[in-house]
């Protein structure tokens, strides 16, 4: 029996020269209709100086490094705000929590869907 799959995977990107953003991809696999959807949150703006900290703290020979950091902006954030939630800095620095960017995602996600497969 093939499943539908969803996936939600955080990224930063510098959108703009020095101005860093971190932006939630949510994937929809449905191989039993030859489905496949990505969607992206609103972009949350991320201070560089914690940018520069997940960068500083990822080591030189990080095997991922041409993708990522070892470290999140979240980690680098409650390291030097440690009353932030490194889970949920987006509430302290946006006024929208995580959980509703990603919600608001999901719920785009789902309408595409359903009309992908029912249209």
């Amino acid at each position: 029996m093939k499943q539908v799959v969803v996936s939600v995977e955080n990224f930063i990107a510098e959108l703009i020269p020095d101005k860093w953003f971190d932006i939630c991809c949510l994937l929809l696999k449905d191989p039993s209709r030859s489905v496949e959807i990505q969607v992206f949150s609103q972009a949350t703006p991320v201070p560089l100086r914690f940018v520069t900290a997940a960068r500083d703290q990822t080591p030189a020979d990080y095997n991922l490094r041409w993708s990522g950091l070892s470290v999140t902006v979240g980690q680098a954030i409650q390291q030097a705000l440690p009353h932030v939630d490194h889970t949920d800095w987006h509430r302290s620095f946006a006024g929208v929590s995580r959980r509703d960017i990603v919600s608001l995602a999901a719920k785009s996600l789902a309408g595409i869907y359903h009309a992908q497969v029912h249209l």
